[in-house]
């Protein structure tokens, strides 16, 4: 899952965000800056949808 971990920094079609849960069963928790928390899954990193931030 490349670099998706719990407090990764990362870049998705709604915008930067942190990832707020370890990846277990493929679902990764990602939380906005106003608490809104969206759901992906490993086909999303697979396609890029969802790509983790250099800090």
């Amino acid at each position: 899952m490349l670099n998706i971990v719990r407090g990764a920094k990362v870049e998705t079609p709604y915008g930067e965000g942190v990832v707020v849960n370890l990846p277990v069963f493929g679902r990764i928790s990602v939380r906005y800056a106003d608490g809104t928390i969206r759901f992906f899954f490993q086909r999303d990193v697979d396609n890029g949808t969802i790509k983790a931030i250099a800090a």
